[in-house]
């Protein structure tokens, strides 16, 4: 019997290895050198988090909300080093999405 969780952790191994995530690594590591914009970028995602569990939880995100998200998403503007991090979580978003769909493709295939 084939332990499926086996090639998930080797295919989890080599995703360290591409291109993808270690511009990710790299990006991550230049936004946490800068104070600022680590702190910005903290505020941020803690900013989105708040709007997602409201959103999961079946609410409006509340004015406040809305109004902190805004807020520091201009903030995060101002730091070359946090849209970069953005355009490498992008790129690394693609990949998983193309492995999500190569590890899928049997299940979609049942339904063709």
């Amino acid at each position: 019997m084939v332990n499926i969780f086996d090639n998930i952790n080797a295919a989890a191994k080599d995703l360290e290895e591409t291109p993808q995530y270690k511009n990710l690594a790299e990006a991550l590591k230049a936004v946490r050198a800068d104070e600022k914009a680590n702190e910005v970028f903290n505020r941020f995602q803690q900013t989105q988090v708040n709007i997602n569990q409201a959103m999961q939880n079946g609410e409006e995100p509340t004015e406040d909300q809305i109004q902190a998200w805004q807020s520091v998403a201009q903030e995060v503007e101002e730091y070359d080093v946090i849209k970069q991090l953005m355009e490498t979580e992008q790129a690394m978003n693609q990949l998983l999405m193309q492995i999500n769909n190569a590890l899928t493709k049997p299940i979609a295939d049942l339904y063709e």
